[in-house]
């Protein structure tokens, strides 16, 4: 049986239960686990290897180049190793073996971190015009040229040799808390069983959560499941408050380390964005909440509801317009979605869905959520839990533009070029979102479905625009309370947490017991100042998505030329290739002024 006929309600499906298509083919990584043993062997050699060329870097131009090519070739490797057995984890986290795969990759990486950890200080010894000398007789010069005007930008943060490789030898640790948030989140956390709206039983797990509160029209079964998640996490919180506050204390420490005015700082600095971008987003949004506030007033309305709780703010408006995807169908709608993208696109986008890039469905021991992970070597692995949503469809649209960020990236940019910043990446996904939501809206003519459709990109603005900035409100807040020295308790996290929450719904949405407890369940803190970038990335992406339908000459040219600089540039100025200055309020006034207009679209519509 296919999991395109299983019912939702049923027991979780095993991996025996699914097809093959729709299943990553991790042996477009390596073909057996032989050969990511030889592959292991042999960075075990190159990491021996690259050591031999410490003190030398300065005696020629072909020695330099040499190493930083091996160095090169042990990253390539390294993540190829890493991904392979942390996909293999992925798809079971019950399976042991491939836990110690993982950590053995990740002790092999740190390995080779350490080992090459002479090079950025000992290049940084070297007075800037020589290093630059030395870089412009390369054998090719288009190879590293980011990489040492980058770090000339950032030698006052390099430290010496001996604590470069002290703190590559501690990376293995650094990621301890976020180890065993992600153990006790996927594999050892146990939801209860409630009953759903035909008063079945249904054994929660976080898709089947999701799923109730995006689309069930019943306010007791979307409290039994809000609050059977967050019970679930209130029995662990002071685990999970230990965890959350060491990997804040780590942040803070490497920060002092590298000489950085705060934790905050020494994040963003990597991809050169100013601090101001931050705390403008932050500042800018939160002058801004009075149009959140109306649609969570309006939502009240239409629902007609006596009390309205946070569990309420993603419920369906519009039930009856409401309907489930099947997979191949999402894949169709997408396919169609971003053909304004241009032919190139559309057929590399194909390719992926009929190769495997994808592993589908839900299955017992599987990893949570949804992620795209590129690889170099070969294309993308997208992770999925397509649970036949409309939410999912646009997940999938979102997890496959960033597939094509990194097949454009890696098929134009050497290995050292490839990597893109997050801030820019998160463009690539929600713009796919956005041509979806075009592509769906002119599809009817029903105001009805309209409705059904604007309130979902509305809630979708609200998930990765207003609620990032909640997040990333919090995350600051953290920090900024041990840099003081204070300390985290899960109490104090939890009143930060509900008065947050408070500021950003307004009035009208009533606070339960259960809402402090959220933080707790969020992964994306153990990644340090990262979820701001949803939030900017959407303002760009919204930027970006209106010169698309206004019809604005040479944009695709740009919006593809973005999408292949890979890593060759800072973020802030890859996006005014599409002219698109996030340094600016601008963006994100705008993404606020849009979301307004639909509010009151909606309100205008529903008559309310």
């Amino acid at each position: 049986m296919t999991t395109e006929i299983k019912e939702a309600q049923q027991s979780i499906p095993q991996r025996s239960d699914i097809e093959e298509v729709y299943k990553w083919n991790l042996t477009d990584i390596y073909k057996t686990e032989d050969d990511w043993e030889a592959d292991y062997k042999k960075v075990q050699k190159l990491i021996e290897e690259v050591v031999s060329y410490q003190g030398k870097l300065s005696e020629s131009p072909d020695t330099l180049f040499k190493c930083l090519e091996l160095s090169t070739e042990i990253s390539k490797s390294g993540s190829d190793l890493f991904q392979y057995a942390k996909l293999s984890l992925d798809l079971d986290n019950r399976v042991s073996k491939y836990q110690a795969l993982s950590d053995r990759a990740m002790m092999l990486n740190s390995e080779a971190a350490a080992a090459a950890a002479f090079i950025q200080p000992e290049l940084l010894q070297i007075p800037d015009d020589k290093l630059r000398d030395l870089a412009s007789k390369f054998p090719k010069t288009d190879i590293y040229d980011f990489f040492i005007e980058d770090l000339i930008r950032s030698r006052a943060h390099i430290r010496s040799g001996e604590v470069e490789e002290v703190l590559a030898m501690s990376s293995m640790v650094a990621r301890g808390p976020y180890n065993a948030f992600t153990m006790l989140d996927d594999a050892d956390i146990k939801y209860p069983v409630i009953k759903d709206e035909q008063g079945r039983e249904v054994q929660l797990t976080k898709q089947r959560a999701a799923k109730f509160l995006i689309e069930c029209t019943d306010q007791r079964v979307r409290r039994d499941a809000s609050n059977g998640m967050s019970s679930a996490y209130k029995e662990h919180i002071n685990s999970l408050g230990a965890m959350l506050s060491t990997a804040v204390q780590g942040d803070v420490f490497y920060s002092k380390v590298r000489k950085y005015e705060s934790a905050l700082h020494s994040s963003l600095d990597g991809n050169n964005i100013p601090v101001s971008v931050y705390h403008n987003l932050l500042d800018t949004t939160e002058k801004n909440l009075s149009s959140l506030h109306k649609w969570l007033e309006l939502r009240k309305k239409i629902l007609k509801l006596d009390k309205a709780y946070p569990y309420d703010n993603l419920c369906p408006l519009f039930p009856e317009q409401s309907y489930e995807v099947d997979y191949k169908d999402a894949v169709n709608h997408v396919l169609e979605a971003v053909k304004p993208l241009g032919e190139k696109y559309c057929s590399v986008l194909n390719d992926g869905f009929n190769n495997r890039w994808i592993d589908v469905y839900e299955t017992e021991g599987k990893g949570s959520g949804a992620y795209s992970w590129g690889n170099y070597s070969t294309h993308s692995f997208v992770l999925m839990n397509y649970n036949k949503t409309i939410n999912d469809m646009f997940t999938l649209a979102h997890e496959m533009g960033h597939a094509m960020h990194s097949y454009l990236s890696s098929s134009t940019q050497p290995f050292p070029k490839a990597h893109y910043a997050t801030f820019v990446a998160e463009v690539a996904s929600t713009l796919n979102e956005g041509l979806l939501l075009d592509y769906m809206l002119k599809k009817t003519t029903d105001d009805k479905q309209k409705l059904f459709l604007l309130n979902r990109h509305i809630d979708n603005t609200f998930g990765t625009f207003f609620h990032q900035c909640l997040y990333a409100r919090f995350e600051l807040k953290i920090h900024e309370m041990v840099e003081k020295g204070e300390a985290l308790s899960p109490d104090i996290m939890n009143e930060m947490w509900e008065n947050l929450t408070k500021q950003y719904y307004g009035e009208d949405v009533t606070i339960d017991e259960y809402t402090k407890y959220k933080w707790s369940r969020i992964p994306h803190f153990y990644m340090t100042f990262y979820v701001y970038q949803y939030a900017t990335s959407y303002a760009a992406s919204q930027a970006v998505l209106d010169k698309f339908l206004s019809g604005e000459k040479g944009i695709i040219d740009k919006y593809l030329k973005l999408l292949s600089s890979g890593g060759s540039d800072y973020p802030i100025n890859q996006l005014k290739i599409c002219d698109v200055d996030m340094t600016t309020p601008g963006p994100i006034e705008a993404t606020a002024k849009l979301f307004a207009k639909q509010v009151d679209e909606v309100e205008k519509l529903t008559g309310v």
